[in-house]
């Protein structure tokens, strides 16, 4: 495993116009506890500072920039590595309107240091502490060519991704070649250029084959832009849905990229640099390497003054790493570079150190590669993206009608991604999420998945991608302002982009506010805004779901979400009563001492005269159990099921109700215990319809359907007609057991997933088409995968509008036949929630 390099972090600003300012910080960027120096120097000095043409500018610059008190920490920090470890040195890079000349301008990785590759006994780090660039019998290199130092170019921008896209929410890389254009470019108004075609000093072809050959098989995918040489339609294309990174090799002009004027076409194109900064921007693209000719090099102005250079102009817009090339770049060296670098990159180095890996391709040459970044103070790690087709929380919610407070119901379950990503129309939802995950970082990634989707199927990329944001309601909304709402969602905010914003409250906050009118003015606030989602966390499950639901109920709506939480499987034995104490004693109910464990509990309750009330009562602490003490609550119903005497027993089944995977470890407990139950045990008890679907489902899921309690229950209880038309699917006994028509209704597509037969084909293969309306509710109910994305890209644009994906119905003429179809299909992605009959929730 790598070794985490050690930090030096240098300020470096003008504190008048000819005067540097250097300042030394702790690697939390606060001051180290030595003054800032100051090095006085004379306008032509800074001048023969950016060319380094004579010796005395190379001391200067040493000794300006790595002052004694630098050099000093420097050299103590060389003395403490190890084996394998470096020292990163991040020049912090301030600018301000009046400077003499940008800091990013200095040529800093030509900064010469000792050349040892650690602080020695012979004591030449030392020397060069007390005398700097002149100390004698010390030998020197430069900063670009220490082979234990990463120089890092940090500056502060305008804009910054979330952490998670820099982590990894992608696995592509993009790869753009445009070294064979020529011709004549129009680079900014009133300047042509001549671009030649390829020779000696152009990038070479080889550079997307040795990509895709380091990067196969690794933890990265390439995307190679066309066959040929792109065009800047192409790689806005390539680009839409957030690849991890972007690769370019060609020619370099006027602060942009010489692109192909049009797809196939070997005639030059100038892409302005601030364009393409946009477009990574916006497409959160963590990474972008430019191996095209000076695209590090600083350019002078009209005024003398040198203007930023490509790599810190995307750096400065909010790219957080940058890696470029200062220099004319000879044909095959940069595939060389690109081979190291992406080679370190799948070993998991950090960027940096990537960059020095590939460096070494160019080593004795004039040309060298340089890093910049905007994750001020931030490891530099491009992290391990998350396999294809998963997120980091579940995704698993359930629709709650307003008027019900501690039930669920497995018929209106919902995949998060899907409910708020493929929606019709501007929303507002109400969520309970006890655990309180990020859920921004959840759906910006499904944003992401989606619109990659779309450019992989050479799709028209109209407008932008949607991006979510988060904003961390600690208060009352009351008195919010357009700047201090935008300051919140800073840097995420872009003014006019597309966006969804996810208000996080915190459960133990009052609900009772103008809900809607704060909702409104939100819309007001921020024009774009398409969905709100008011996520509740923080509190224990009853709490946050009492909050949520009074948001819902004063915003009018008639249902709000519960998000799964995720059991954990086991709990320690030794803890069982004083767990199992404290959550009766949340809602007052109360047990002997002394009971070791669930058995224990179930015996006593067998000899005890309903000490919990009857059935109901009952089924109501061992819910109000589970939902407080998941481990213990799961515990008790098992030994419910096994040891519990009948009609009682009922009590710990209906405990299960709106939770399929409890009903179903609930009836493999019973059975392995030869305690399957029949409904003549529950004789007197009131078996509702919807527990009775339940158990006939549960059963069928664990294999059961050839089970003589299961055909009594088909047959004496009576399920729904979708249930009923399950067990007739499973009944059939051969491969696929699903078949397209099963799907025709929304009711049995969802029974037939709880039953567990949807596990092939997918609903994407049986309906290729779309033509079933339950392939549209399980498209909402089950995860958002590639292929199902694909799906429904794949339907017309009338029925790719319910999902918020395309224009509808165009004409004069309304389709009134259409219009029918659209309205089954809408309520087959929302089916009617129906606050259930008095008794059948609780």
């Amino acid at each position: 495993m790598a070794v985490t390099p050690r930090d030096v972090l240098v300020e470096l600003s003008w504190g008048a116009r000819t005067e540097l300012r250097v300042a030394l910080h702790t690697t939390e960027g606060l001051p180290h506890g030595r003054p800032a120096t100051f090095y006085e120097f004379e306008d032509d000095d800074i001048q023969a500072l950016l060319t380094l043409d004579e010796d005395f500018a190379r001391a200067d610059l040493s000794d300006a920039v790595l002052p004694r008190a630098v050099r000093q920490h420097i050299s103590e920090e060389m003395a403490l590595l190890t084996d394998g470890q470096f020292l990163r040195l991040r020049m912090r890079l301030l600018s301000g309107p009046q400077d003499a000349v940008r800091p990013a301008a200095l040529p800093l990785e030509q900064i010469r240091v000792p050349k040892a590759d650690r602080a020695d006994a012979a004591g030449v780090w030392q020397k060069w502490v007390e005398h700097g660039y002149l100390a004698t019998g010390v030998p020197k290199t430069a900063l670009r060519e220490h082979p234990r130092i990463s120089l890092v170019r940090e500056v502060l921008p305008r804009r910054t991704m979330p952490s998670a896209v820099v982590d990894g929410l992608s696995d592509v890389v993009v790869v753009a070649n445009a070294a064979s254009v020529q011709g004549d470019i129009t680079t900014r108004p009133g300047m042509t250029r001549r671009v030649a075609g390829p020779g000696p000093w152009t990038y070479g072809s080889g550079d997307r084959d040795r990509i895709v050959a380091v990067l196969d098989g690794s933890r990265f995918r390439t995307r190679p832009v066309g066959t040929a040489s792109a065009d800047a339609a192409a790689i806005h294309r390539d680009l839409a849905g957030g690849p991890l990174a972007f690769y370019f090799g060609g020619h370099h002009v006027d602060g942009g990229l010489v692109v192909a004027r049009e797809p196939g076409s070997r005639t030059a194109h100038w892409l302005d640099g601030d364009l393409l900064a946009a477009w990574l921007v916006d497409e959160m693209v963590p990474l972008a390497v430019l191996m095209a000719c000076d695209s590090a090099s600083p350019a002078p102005d009209d005024e003398g003054r040198h203007e930023a250079s490509l790599a810190e102009r995307l750096a400065l817009a909010g790219v957080p790493y940058v890696v470029a090339v200062d220099g004319k770049i000879r044909d095959g060296q940069a595939g060389t570079f690109a081979d190291g670098f992406f080679a370190a990159l799948v070993e998991g180095a950090d960027v940096d150190l990537a960059v020095l890996e590939g460096a070494r391709a160019l080593e004795g040459t004039d040309v060298h590669p340089v890093f910049f970044t905007s994750r001020v103070g931030a490891p530099l790690r491009l992290g391990t993206p998350a396999p294809r087709g998963t997120a980091s929380m579940s995704s698993v919610a359930h629709r709650v009608p307003t008027g019900v407070v501690d039930r669920l119901d497995e018929r209106f379950r919902v995949c998060l991604k899907a409910e708020f990503c493929l929606h019709e129309g501007a929303f507002t939802a109400v969520l309970a999420d006890p655990s309180g995950d990020n859920l921004a970082d959840l759906l910006n990634r499904t944003e992401q998945d989606l619109w990659r989707t779309r450019a992989e199927r050479k799709e028209p990329l109209d407008g932008e991608r949607l991006l979510w944001c988060a904003y961390e309601s600690r208060r009352n909304l009351p008195g919010l302002t357009a700047e201090s709402l935008r300051s919140a969602l800073t840097p995420a905010y872009v003014p006019g982009r597309p966006m969804g914003l996810v208000v996080r409250r915190p459960a133990s906050l009052p609900a009772g506010l103008d809900w809607t009118g704060h909702v409104r003015e939100l819309r007001r606030l921020l024009p774009g805004l398409h969905g709100v989602v008011l996520q509740v966390h923080g509190g224990s499950v009853r709490e946050t779901r009492h909050t949520a639901r009074r948001i819902a109920w004063e915003l009018g709506a008639d249902e709000y979400l519960v998000r799964a939480l995720e059991h954990p499987d086991t709990s320690d034995p030794g803890l069982f009563g004083a767990s199992l104490a404290e959550a009766l004693k949340a809602i007052g109910v109360t047990l002997p001492t002394g009971l070791p464990d669930a058995c224990a509990v179930v015996g006593y309750l067998n000899d005890t005269d309903e000490p919990w009330g009857d059935v109901g009562a009952e089924a109501g602490v061992l819910r109000a159990v589970r939902a407080g003490q998941p481990d213990i609550g799961d515990e008790l119903l098992r030994a419910h099921a096994v040891g519990r005497s009948d009609p009682a027993r009922w009590a710990s089944l209906w405990a299960t109700e709106g939770d399929d995977a409890a009903t179903r470890a609930w009836l493999r407990s019973a059975h392995r215990a030869g305690r399957l139950p029949l409904p003549e045990a529950f004789r007197g008890v009131a078996l509702t319809p919807a527990m009775v679907d339940t158990v006939v489902l549960g059963l069928l899921h664990i294999g059961l359907h050839t089970h003589d309690a299961f055909h009594t229950w088909l047959e004496e209880q009576q399920p729904s007609d979708a249930v009923t038309a399950a067990a007739k699917v499973a009944a059939r006994g051969e491969e696929p057991v699903v078949r397209a028509q099963d799907l025709a209704s929304p009711e049995q597509a969802v029974a037939l997933d709880r039953a567990g037969l949807l596990s092939a084909p997918d609903f994407t293969e049986l309906d290729p088409r779309g033509q079933r309306l339950g392939s549209w509710t399980l498209l909402m109910r089950l995860p958002l995968t590639a292929s199902r994305m694909a799906w429904v890209l794949d339907r017309s644009p009338a029925r790719r509008s319910l999902v918020g994906l395309g224009g509808g119905p165009a004409g004069r003429v309304p389709d009134y036949d259409l219009q029918d179809e659209l309205h089954d299909l809408r309520r087959a992605l929302r089916p009617s929630l129906l606050t259930p009959p008095e008794g059948a929730w609780s």
